[in-house]
Protein backbone atom coordinates (compact mmCIF):
# COMPACT_ATOMS: atom_id res chain seq x y z
CA UNK A 1 0.00 0.00 0.00
CA UNK A 2 1.42 3.39 -0.97
CA UNK A 3 1.92 6.19 1.52
CA UNK A 4 2.78 9.51 -0.09
CA UNK A 5 3.05 11.39 3.19
CA UNK A 6 6.31 12.37 4.82
CA UNK A 7 7.96 9.48 6.64
CA UNK A 8 9.67 10.49 9.93
CA UNK A 9 12.59 8.14 9.20
CA UNK A 10 13.09 9.31 5.63
CA UNK A 11 16.24 11.21 6.59
CA UNK A 12 17.88 7.86 7.42
CA UNK A 13 17.31 6.18 4.06
CA UNK A 14 20.05 5.97 1.50
CA UNK A 15 21.14 4.18 -1.62
CA UNK A 16 19.61 3.62 -5.02
CA UNK A 17 18.41 0.57 -6.90
CA UNK A 18 21.79 -0.61 -8.10
CA UNK A 19 23.36 -3.72 -9.56
CA UNK A 20 26.37 -3.87 -7.22
CA UNK A 21 25.38 -6.14 -4.30
CA UNK A 22 25.51 -4.83 -0.75
CA UNK A 23 25.61 -7.42 2.01
CA UNK A 24 23.50 -6.75 5.07
CA UNK A 25 22.72 -8.48 8.35
CA UNK A 26 25.97 -10.45 8.68
CA UNK A 27 26.39 -12.61 11.81
CA UNK A 28 26.99 -10.47 14.89
CA UNK A 29 29.60 -11.35 17.49
CA UNK A 30 28.07 -12.93 20.60
CA UNK A 31 24.67 -13.61 19.03
CA UNK A 32 24.22 -17.39 19.27
CA UNK A 33 21.07 -19.36 18.51
CA UNK A 34 19.93 -19.37 22.13
CA UNK A 35 20.20 -15.58 22.35
CA UNK A 36 18.29 -15.20 19.10
CA UNK A 37 15.56 -17.54 20.34
CA UNK A 38 15.19 -15.50 23.52
CA UNK A 39 14.66 -12.34 21.46
CA UNK A 40 12.10 -13.76 19.02
CA UNK A 41 8.70 -12.10 19.00
CA UNK A 42 5.48 -14.12 19.29
CA UNK A 43 2.07 -12.91 18.08
CA UNK A 44 -0.63 -15.30 19.25
CA UNK A 45 -4.05 -13.79 19.81
CA UNK A 46 -6.73 -16.06 21.24
CA UNK A 47 -8.82 -15.59 18.09
CA UNK A 48 -5.96 -16.25 15.66
CA UNK A 49 -5.76 -19.63 13.96
CA UNK A 50 -2.08 -19.09 13.15
CA UNK A 51 0.67 -17.97 15.54
CA UNK A 52 3.52 -15.86 14.15
CA UNK A 53 7.09 -15.90 15.42
CA UNK A 54 9.67 -13.45 14.03
CA UNK A 55 13.36 -12.72 14.48
CA UNK A 56 12.83 -8.97 13.93
CA UNK A 57 14.57 -8.25 17.26
CA UNK A 58 17.10 -11.04 16.92
CA UNK A 59 20.00 -8.66 16.40
CA UNK A 60 20.37 -5.45 18.36
CA UNK A 61 21.71 -2.88 15.90
CA UNK A 62 22.71 0.66 16.77
CA UNK A 63 21.39 3.23 14.30
CA UNK A 64 23.86 5.97 13.48
CA UNK A 65 23.07 9.46 14.71
CA UNK A 66 23.90 10.69 11.23
CA UNK A 67 23.70 8.78 8.00
CA UNK A 68 21.54 5.95 6.76
CA UNK A 69 19.73 3.05 8.32
CA UNK A 70 20.52 -0.24 6.67
CA UNK A 71 18.17 -2.37 4.66
CA UNK A 72 16.58 -4.88 7.02
CA UNK A 73 15.85 -8.59 6.78
CA UNK A 74 14.51 -11.14 9.23
CA UNK A 75 12.58 -14.41 9.33
CA UNK A 76 8.95 -15.16 10.11
CA UNK A 77 7.33 -18.49 11.00
CA UNK A 78 3.59 -19.10 10.74
CA UNK A 79 2.36 -22.00 12.91
CA UNK A 80 -1.05 -23.59 12.42
CA UNK A 81 -2.43 -23.80 15.97
CA UNK A 82 -4.37 -26.99 15.19
CA UNK A 83 -1.90 -29.08 13.19
CA UNK A 84 1.41 -27.58 14.35
CA UNK A 85 2.50 -27.19 10.71
CA UNK A 86 4.87 -24.27 10.20
CA UNK A 87 5.64 -22.27 7.07
CA UNK A 88 8.49 -19.79 6.79
CA UNK A 89 9.19 -16.49 5.09
CA UNK A 90 12.07 -14.06 4.65
CA UNK A 91 10.90 -10.49 5.25
CA UNK A 92 12.96 -7.79 3.53
CA UNK A 93 12.77 -3.99 3.63
CA UNK A 94 14.86 -2.15 1.03
CA UNK A 95 15.49 1.61 1.14
CA UNK A 96 16.66 3.64 -1.83
CA UNK A 97 16.35 6.97 -3.65
CA UNK A 98 14.92 7.02 -7.16
CA UNK A 99 12.45 8.75 -9.48
CA UNK A 100 10.16 5.72 -9.61
CA UNK A 101 9.50 2.40 -7.91
CA UNK A 102 12.19 -0.23 -8.38
CA UNK A 103 9.66 -3.07 -7.90
CA UNK A 104 11.76 -5.69 -6.09
CA UNK A 105 9.98 -8.75 -7.48
CA UNK A 106 12.41 -11.70 -7.53
CA UNK A 107 14.55 -13.54 -4.98
CA UNK A 108 17.52 -15.76 -5.82
CA UNK A 109 18.77 -17.91 -2.94
CA UNK A 110 21.33 -20.62 -2.26
CA UNK A 111 20.39 -24.29 -1.76
CA UNK A 112 22.57 -27.42 -1.46
CA UNK A 113 21.55 -28.27 -5.05
CA UNK A 114 22.46 -24.83 -6.41
CA UNK A 115 20.76 -21.42 -6.66
CA UNK A 116 16.99 -21.18 -6.93
CA UNK A 117 14.69 -18.31 -7.88
CA UNK A 118 11.21 -17.35 -6.72
CA UNK A 119 8.79 -14.46 -7.01
CA UNK A 120 8.45 -12.10 -4.06
CA UNK A 121 5.25 -10.84 -2.46
CA UNK A 122 4.86 -7.08 -2.02
CA UNK A 123 3.78 -6.11 1.50
CA UNK A 124 4.22 -2.35 1.65
CA UNK A 125 5.93 0.57 0.01
CA UNK A 126 6.44 4.11 1.25
CA UNK A 127 7.54 7.27 -0.57
CA UNK A 128 8.67 10.33 1.32
CA UNK A 129 7.49 13.75 0.18
CA UNK A 130 9.94 15.44 -2.17
CA UNK A 131 9.93 18.34 -4.66
CA UNK A 132 8.67 17.56 -8.15
CA UNK A 133 11.50 16.49 -10.43
CA UNK A 134 13.70 15.13 -7.61
CA UNK A 135 14.51 11.51 -6.80
CA UNK A 136 12.42 10.58 -3.76
CA UNK A 137 13.40 8.51 -0.76
CA UNK A 138 11.55 5.21 -0.99
CA UNK A 139 11.12 1.96 0.92
CA UNK A 140 9.74 -1.32 -0.38
CA UNK A 141 8.92 -4.27 1.87
CA UNK A 142 8.65 -7.71 0.33
CA UNK A 143 8.69 -11.34 1.42
CA UNK A 144 9.29 -14.76 -0.06
CA UNK A 145 8.64 -18.29 1.15
CA UNK A 146 11.44 -20.56 2.39
CA UNK A 147 11.01 -24.32 2.71
CA UNK A 148 11.48 -25.86 6.15
CA UNK A 149 14.02 -28.45 4.84
CA UNK A 150 16.29 -25.65 3.59
CA UNK A 151 16.15 -23.87 6.94
CA UNK A 152 16.89 -27.10 8.81
CA UNK A 153 19.88 -27.79 6.53
CA UNK A 154 21.30 -24.35 7.32
CA UNK A 155 20.63 -24.83 11.03
CA UNK A 156 22.64 -28.08 10.95
CA UNK A 157 25.52 -26.26 9.29
CA UNK A 158 25.40 -23.67 12.09
CA UNK A 159 25.75 -26.40 14.73
CA UNK A 160 28.96 -27.49 13.04
CA UNK A 161 30.26 -23.99 12.30
CA UNK A 162 28.84 -21.01 14.16
CA UNK A 163 30.07 -18.60 11.45
CA UNK A 164 27.80 -19.96 8.70
CA UNK A 165 25.28 -17.80 6.88
CA UNK A 166 22.67 -18.21 4.16
CA UNK A 167 23.02 -15.87 1.16
CA UNK A 168 20.29 -14.56 -1.07
CA UNK A 169 19.63 -11.54 -3.23
CA UNK A 170 16.59 -9.53 -4.24
CA UNK A 171 16.28 -8.32 -7.84
CA UNK A 172 14.22 -5.38 -9.07
CA UNK A 173 12.24 -4.91 -12.25
CA UNK A 174 14.42 -1.89 -13.03
CA UNK A 175 17.61 -3.98 -12.95
CA UNK A 176 18.77 -3.27 -9.41
CA UNK A 177 19.75 -5.92 -6.91
CA UNK A 178 20.62 -6.17 -3.22
CA UNK A 179 22.44 -9.07 -1.56
CA UNK A 180 21.80 -10.24 1.99
CA UNK A 181 23.09 -12.70 4.56
CA UNK A 182 21.03 -14.42 7.26
CA UNK A 183 23.24 -16.01 9.89
CA UNK A 184 22.94 -19.65 10.83
CA UNK A 185 22.33 -18.47 14.40
CA UNK A 186 19.21 -16.55 13.36
CA UNK A 187 17.88 -19.53 11.40
CA UNK A 188 18.58 -22.00 14.22
CA UNK A 189 17.12 -19.61 16.81
CA UNK A 190 13.85 -19.32 14.90
CA UNK A 191 13.51 -23.09 14.55
CA UNK A 192 14.19 -23.50 18.28
CA UNK A 193 11.45 -20.98 19.04
CA UNK A 194 9.01 -22.85 16.79
CA UNK A 195 9.84 -26.16 18.49
CA UNK A 196 9.40 -24.57 21.92
CA UNK A 197 5.99 -23.14 20.94
CA UNK A 198 4.81 -26.56 19.74
CA UNK A 199 6.05 -28.25 22.91
CA UNK A 200 4.40 -25.70 25.20
CA UNK A 201 1.06 -26.15 23.43
CA UNK A 202 1.33 -29.90 22.85
CA UNK A 203 1.26 -29.54 19.08
CA UNK A 204 2.72 -32.15 16.75
CA UNK A 205 6.00 -31.40 15.04
CA UNK A 206 5.67 -31.35 11.25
Amino acid sequence: MDNDGRDPDARHWSGVARTKPVQRRAPACGDDAGAIQARTTLRDDALDTVATITTANGFVERRPLLGAAHDDVFLRAFIDKTTGRATYQAYVRIRYRDYGWANWNTANYATPAGPRTTATQRMARVRASCPRGYACLRSETIGFAIGAPLLRANAKLYVGDGATSWPFKILAQNGGERSFLLSGAEIAGLLMAVDAYRTDRHLPSS
